[in-house]
């Protein structure tokens, strides 16, 4: 939500928003411990692509 209400615009992070778009549709709203770890590897690979690409990108920083 953040991304999307950030003074640049959502178009700032197209990467990150798609990231994280794609990982919500794959979990379905269920956010149960059993439905995580079946997704473990989606969950962490979106953590680490956003933490590289706001690595990328210092001035977006809050």
């Amino acid at each position: 939500m953040a991304m999307k209400n950030d003074p640049k615009g959502p178009g700032h992070f197209p990467e990150p928003i798609q990231k994280i778009t794609d990982l919500n549709k794959e979990l379905a709203g269920d956010a149960f411990y059993e439905n995580l770890k079946k997704h473990e590897k989606l969950l962490v690979g979106t953590r680490d692509f956003i933490n590289t690409w706001m690595q990328d990108h210092p001035d977006d920083y809050r």
